[in-house]
């Protein structure tokens, strides 16, 4: 028997909570689009009430920290989405982090939670509170095998309190919505609708993957830091994104750069 259908798990339920996860995971089955799990994450609040839930694929590095491959966000506000991706918060979110780093479940409130200005940094913190992301829950799911993509989902908003029944649903249900995710990644988008890189553009991506500033890719590949900006300028053009993290992630669901 799985941890998801543990009996201590299964004993914080109704029958009509029971009767819903089903659906739940039935729709997860049925998933073939961005749309399809978008509605799928929003049947959840049937469940348990939340204003914003998000969730990502990647894997986390201890050298490198975390790797993302491809995001989806179902309902956070996007004045919050622009400030957070243009401001690079994935590497040092502590509960993004955490979440890839062990996947366990977590609950973080930045009203009642101890010390949590000791882990969380205060430009996150202003940011989520000023849009109502005052609590959330944070579950990842682990790579399925050596090479493939974790996931991390999250759910928050002005009240989510921390109870054994909202964390029962939620470890029930993250396996099935990793496997729902991982399986819009994988079958999208066409081939046929890829942009066209240079093997430059290529050079300059697999080294923002790994972190790398324009003054150091300069020196790595023997070019102008200018040139190297106007590379970047370029790649974040053709993939139609606004910063450098972004654009390894939309590189990388589109197959141009293999996450290592």
């Amino acid at each position: 028997m799985s941890e998801q259908e543990s009996p201590e798990l299964i004993s914080c339920l109704s029958g009509n909570d029971a009767i819903k996860l089903l659906e739940v995971i039935q729709s997860s089955l049925d998933c073939n689009s961005e749309a399809d799990f978008s509605a799928l994450v929003t049947k959840i609040r049937e469940l348990f009430p939340f204003d914003f839930a998000g969730v990502l694929l990647g894997n986390h590095d201890d050298s490198r920290g975390l790797m993302l491959a491809y995001g989806l966000n179902i309902s956070f506000p996007e004045e919050w989405l622009r400030e957070y991706l243009s401001n690079n918060y994935f590497s040092i979110d502590f509960a993004t982090r955490e979440t890839f780093r062990t996947y366990n479940i977590n609950h973080l409130s930045y009203l009642t939670t101890p010390n949590v200005k000791a882990v969380v940094p205060k430009e996150v913190m202003s940011l989520n509170m000023d849009f109502g992301a005052r609590e959330g829950y944070f579950h990842g799911s682990p790579p399925q095998a050596p090479g493939k993509h974790g996931s991390g989902f999250i759910f928050a908003g002005h009240l989510i309190q921390q109870n054994r029944r909202t964390e029962a649903i939620l470890k029930i249900l993250v396996h099935h919505l990793h496997l729902a995710l991982c399986h819009i990644f994988h079958s999208s988008p066409s081939n046929v609708n890829r942009p066209v890189l240079s093997s430059r553009e290529k050079e300059v991506l697999n080294w923002l993957k790994h972190g790398k500033s324009s003054w150091e890719m300069s020196i790595i590949l023997g070019i102008s830091e200018r040139t190297v900006n106007y590379h970047i300028y370029n790649i974040m053009a053709k993939l139609d994104t606004t910063n450098r993290p972004q654009a390894v992630a939309v590189a990388t669901r589109l197959g141009l750069i293999e996450l290592d």
